[in-house]
């Protein structure tokens, strides 16, 4: 089970998501921790924020990630509202 800890290497690194026709890199730019719902959760919630250059449109769909390490894994990527010049998507681990 992926923890917060495993993608902290590469804060501020490129990761590569599995894409058609070809792959894309988008960097890791920060991670979220949430404290764990009691009783619930079986590990504590997080959540990886990515950055991207407008020309990188990606689906709300899961990708398989490669960071370069224990990989690849895949993961549900959400967009974010984007800014003038960057696209931001989200992960959620609970």
């Amino acid at each position: 089970m992926l923890a917060p800890e495993d993608f902290e290497p590469w804060v501020g690194r490129k990761v590569r998501l599995s894409t058609l026709p070809n792959p894309v890199e988008i960097t890791l730019v920060r991670i979220e921790r949430r404290p764990a719902l009691i009783g619930i959760d079986t590990r504590s919630p997080f959540s990886l924020f990515f950055e991207a250059p407008l020309g990188v449109y990606l689906m709300d769909a899961s990708y398989e990630m490669d960071c370069g390490k224990g990989g690849p894994h895949d993961i549900l990527i959400s967009q974010l509202v984007p800014s003038a010049t960057t696209r931001h998507y989200q992960a959620v681990f609970s």
